[in-house]
């Protein structure tokens, strides 16, 4: 069963009679509309969404008793939080929630705003664990534009009974004014986005699978021809080598399958439960098989819950990471893989001993095209295996990482939400003011 928060009382509330002066009324009035005139202005001259955002919630906390706020928009069958300022905007910013029983998006199906007076005292809950501990009043407005809702906008307090109807109607008209500049700015940002990944499709066609074809024809066509007269030992290295790469081809064509539907917008995920113990046996032993001078070690803490995904898409993340891994590190050093269970997901690493990774590359080691100065002296790539796997793991409400060893090497890892069992039958939102 969805929460929801209580009817907004259409009566003043306490705080609002403590308004009864003839000043603060007017001085409230002359701030509220110089804030509209303000994030209006800047919000037409400019064209990055995520600044948009940014400053229509900075300016939003100088009139409003808000101890924190969030912005977020619908991305296919997700929210995403694309500004978020206060004490919890840590936990807050870039988070996901799936389409699904939740606040959040019971406010964005039925385009009426919610206002709670107290989270603590009506039994909601807010996940993150300072965000759930702190946050007391939350009220949510609907982003709407042509009749259909394009994303939310929230702000919260720590204190109980903080917003009024008065703080309902400045929020929904901040969203008016900000409907029509968020729109476009989106469209832009997806239509270079498009744009992007086209580019990159078209690139990967024309020069990563070039290699691969001609090795396969070039070795086909040898053993055809001369096969009688080739030794034992050199028609079988041929035949490895076609294997080897017809198998990296077959890899490149999936990643470019994930490439194409991220191109067009959406990656969809089937929502399945998957024992990710036995996947990653399953995964190993094929990669050792493949790579037989490589070792790899599988390190499973404890019992893991099941999650929700897809497998051929966490079997694919897999594979990645692993070929990465030996790719990028040396024989006869190990690559280790450790599954457990943390808080309320099951984390997944995998860690070399390989060239490393600075701390600047950490970051951008998942856009695409993107490769390391180290990576590019080692090894050729495509520079979208880590960009599929970041798509793929956010599809399924996971995140995904890679930093530096301690020691040197490398750690990539993800994380995917443990199924839920609620016996309310409730769905948590994300970490911060979703839920």
């Amino acid at each position: 069963m969805t929460r929801t928060g209580p009817t907004i009382p259409a009566k003043p509330t306490r705080r609002e009679t403590g308004r009864d002066s003839p000043v603060l009324p007017v001085t409230h009035s002359a701030a509220t509309s110089q804030l509209i005139i303000d994030i209006a202005t800047s919000a037409a001259g400019e064209r990055d969404l995520d600044q948009i955002l940014h400053e229509a919630l900075d300016r939003l906390q100088t009139v409003s008793p808000l101890t924190g706020g969030s912005i977020a928009l619908i991305d296919g069958d997700e929210l995403v939080i694309r500004a978020a300022v206060g004490p919890f905007a840590d936990e807050a910013f870039g988070q996901r929630l799936h389409r699904g029983p939740s606040r959040s998006w019971n406010v964005i199906e039925t385009l009426e705003p919610a206002l709670i007076g107290d989270l603590h005292a009506s039994g909601n809950i807010i996940r993150g664990a300072r965000a759930r501990e702190g946050i007391r009043s939350w009220l949510a407005v609907p982003i709407v534009r042509r009749g259909r809702a394009i994303g939310l906008v929230e702000i919260d307090s720590t204190e109980p009974d903080v917003f009024s109807a008065r703080d309902l109607d400045l929020l929904q008209t901040i969203v008016r004014v900000l409907s029509g500049p968020i729109e476009l700015a989106d469209a832009a940002v997806a239509a270079s986005r498009a744009q992007a990944l086209r580019d990159a499709f078209i690139g990967v066609i024309s020069h990563e699978l070039r290699t691969p074809i001609t090795t396969i024809y070039g070795l086909s066509k040898m053993l055809r021809q001369r096969h009688d007269s080739l030794g034992e030992e050199v028609r079988a290295r041929a035949i490895e080598d076609v294997e080897a790469e017809a198998d990296r081809l077959h890899r490149l064509v999936e990643d470019l399958l994930v490439l194409s539907r991220a191109e067009a917008g959406r990656v969809e995920i089937a929502d399945e439960p998957l024992n990710i113990g036995r996947l990653l046996g399953r995964v190993v032993d094929i990669e050792a098989a493949r790579l037989p001078d490589r070792r790899f070690v599988l390190e499973i803490d404890g019992e893991l819950p099941l999650v929700g995904g897809e497998e051929t898409y966490v079997e694919q993340v897999v594979r990645n990471l692993l070929t990465n891994a030996a790719k990028y590190s040396a024989v006869p050093a190990p690559i280790l893989i450790q599954a457990e269970y943390a808080g309320d997901e099951v984390i997944v690493r995998v860690l070399d001993e390989g060239i490393g990774l600075a701390e600047t590359d950490s970051a951008r080691a998942f856009d695409l095209f993107y490769r390391s100065p180290n990576a590019t002296r080692v090894a050729q790539g495509a520079g979208i295996g880590l960009f599929v796997c970041r798509q793929l793991i956010e599809a399924m409400g996971g995140r995904i990482w890679a930093r530096p060893r301690e020691g040197g090497g490398t750690e990539v890892g993800f994380g995917l939400p443990a199924s839920p069992v609620a016996d309310d039958g409730d769905v948590d939102g994300p970490e911060g003011q979703l839920a």
